[in-house]
């Protein structure tokens, strides 16, 4: 089968991976404002920013379909098609969570005990410079490009996985402090605020989690 030159020239979509990074971090920084607010006792704040959150996460919706549109299925690629897509999906996860966490703090007003608020905002602090360091390694994707995921660009990206994934491991802990924090209330809190607290702390954790496995996706991209 013949394959026409022009799906052979058709410009690499993968520069475009950055604007979809843009609208996921547009959409994770909402995150620390859900916390801040709840932290206030402003559940109608809590509220709308969590319906600005679901807006952005539809945008980078539409930032990662733009992405899968403009990739066809014969264009040589420097790296595995499904490798790419993957990448997509784990980038679009970020997103995801957020608009999870700010469901979770609508469906019941949660009460952030004292002793935890300090930790939770260092905690989704963490998260947050975990994210971005994801998406300082997206920025890289045209360098990468350029040197066919190889040479000093690939040093450059190894160095950021590195960075990446040491955050990762710092989010892990702090989370974990927050969740041994939150289980010495559990003599003044319900079980359903136990269990929701769970949940909420679980999800902003994800949104590490899937910044982490962005790492992941680039280092299977300069191994190769």
């Amino acid at each position: 089968m013949r394959i026409p030159l022009a799906n052979l020239l058709t410009r690499s979509p993968l520069p475009r991976i950055g604007e979809q990074m843009a609208a996921v971090v547009e959409c994770a920084e909402h995150v620390p404002k859900l916390v801040q607010e709840l932290i206030a006792g402003d559940q109608i704040a809590v509220v709308e920013t969590a319906k600005e959150t679901s807006v952005l996460e539809g945008k980078a919706d539409e930032a990662k379909n733009a992405v899968r549109y403009h990739m066809p299925t014969r264009l040589f690629l420097p790296v595995d098609r499904r490798d790419v897509l993957r990448l997509l999906s784990e980038i679009d996860a970020i997103a995801d969570c957020a608009e999870d966490v700010g469901v979770l703090l609508t469906l019941r007003p949660l009460e952030v005990p004292d002793e935890m608020s300090g930790a939770l905002e260092v905690f989704v602090g963490r998260v947050m410079d975990t994210v971005k360091a994801a998406a300082n390694l997206v920025s890289t994707m045209e360098d990468l490009l350029e040197s066919s995921f190889g040479g000093r660009a690939a040093e450059h990206v190894r160095a950021l996985i590195d960075e990446l994934h040491q955050k990762e491991h710092e989010s892990d802990k702090l989370q974990d402090q927050c969740a041994k924090l939150l289980f010495k209330q559990e003599e003044s809190l319900s079980p359903v605020a136990i269990f929701m607290w769970t949940k909420v702390l679980n999800k902003i954790g994800d949104m590490a989690n899937h910044a982490e496995n962005v790492g992941d996706q680039f280092r299977l991209f300069i191994a190769k």
